[in-house]
């Protein structure tokens, strides 16, 4: 039998409770469930995770501070903010279209706020706080260091930009899983990080 060490068994089970949460829901997202989902012995969950929170903690980590890492890298080739603003916008929705569950599983894990108990609610707010933090720092540096060597200066309103470049994914993302459509999803795409690029302030 070969051995899996516990980082990729960790992985293994953060990837199978990302799919179980997006084709059943955050409360059918059983260890039980997830295990038989990785094909993995359930005392193996358990040895990598005390319980089913700190898993959940992981997927939140997974779809923000991971998925950044996990996209295919864009040359930082000096043509600016305005292009890499595009680039970023494909290459974020070529990662939705190939794997829907995760987006479908973000929202799942960004909804549970308003279905848990109101004791653990606090809880559930940081968890999405730190999920949306973890997209904005990451896109931020990224928009950052693409007005840096083009030798463009930095924009007054990046932040603001990053969030609505974010919420405008999502959006799309939403309006597609609803209602897909290829064609006109990348139209939208394609215009959001155009009307973004033209909103830039300085």
């Amino acid at each position: 039998m070969v051995r899996v060490s516990v980082d990729d068994r960790r992985l293994q089970f953060v990837r199978a409770a990302a799919r179980v949460i997006a084709s059943d829901g955050v409360a059918a997202a059983t260890t039980r469930r997830i295990a038989s989902e990785a094909q993995a012995p359930l005392a193996a969950l358990h040895y990598c995770f005390r319980n089913k929170d700190e898993l959940l903690q992981e997927v939140y980590h997974f779809l923000s501070r991971d998925y950044a890492q996990a996209l295919p890298p864009i040359a930082n080739d000096g043509r600016g903010l305005a292009r890499m603003i595009e680039a970023h916008a494909l290459r974020v929705w070529a990662r939705m279209r190939a794997n829907p569950h995760e987006q479908v599983t973000s929202f799942e894990l960004l909804l549970r706020r308003i279905r848990v108990d109101p004791a653990d609610e606090a809880q559930a707010l940081q968890l999405n706080r730190a999920m949306y933090e973890g997209w904005i720092s990451s896109t931020i540096d990224l928009f950052s260091s693409a007005a840096e060597a083009a030798g463009e200066p930095q924009p007054t309103n990046l932040e603001q930009i990053t969030r609505l470049f974010i919420s405008g994914v999502d959006g799309i993302s939403m309006q597609h899983l609803a209602d897909p459509d290829d064609e006109r999803s990348s139209q939208l795409v394609e215009l959001l990080a155009r009307s973004l690029a033209r909103s830039l302030e300085y």
